[in-house]
């Protein structure tokens, strides 16, 4: 259990990591905005609460609260697997490492490779002949990583019950 304990803080830092500095980099972007409407700061705080929910994910596991930190975690992952753009709206997020592969179906379809570290993109009625899908691999592999301790756990449990 020590061991599935251990793998658990690991992945609360990363995550509450993942949150923090996906914070800061939306606010140093923010002195770049020349307006902010109604819309543009309800993507902000859409932005600010999927960051801090990463954050009260890595919290919860570094402090031993195993189910409720593994069950949050697991929906933590899920918003970062997959990223789009369709019709002029596109969602894409990850707080932490993100590495994996992007078809853009714009024009031609282009398969490329991304890399890089917590960031954000919410696109709403926003150039709509934009299509795009991407692939988050790091999330995929937490998600399978989380499911497998999940697993572990639910089995001690059940022993020692």
């Amino acid at each position: 259990m020590e061991k599935i304990t251990l793998k658990l803080k690991y992945i609360g830092f990363y995550q509450l990591v993942g949150g923090i500095v996906g914070i800061l980099n939306t606010i140093r972007f923010l002195p770049n905005l020349t307006q902010v409407n109604g819309g543009i700061f309800l993507i902000l705080l859409l932005i600010f609460a999927l960051y801090s929910y990463s954050i009260y994910c890595g919290y919860l596991l570094i402090k031993k609260r195993n189910i409720k930190g593994i069950n949050y975690s697991i929906y933590n992952q899920l918003i970062q697997i997959i990223g789009f753009g369709v019709l002029g709206f596109a969602f894409h997020f990850t707080a932490g490492i993100y590495t994996g592969i992007k078809l853009n179906l714009t024009n031609d379809t282009i398969l490329t490779f991304m890399f890089g570290h917590s960031a954000a993109m919410i696109n709403i009625n926003s150039n709509p002949e934009f299509t795009e899908l991407s692939l988050n691999i790091i999330a995929l592999i937490l998600l399978n990583l989380i499911l497998n301790l999940k697993s572990k756990i639910e089995k001690i449990e059940e022993v020692e019950n």
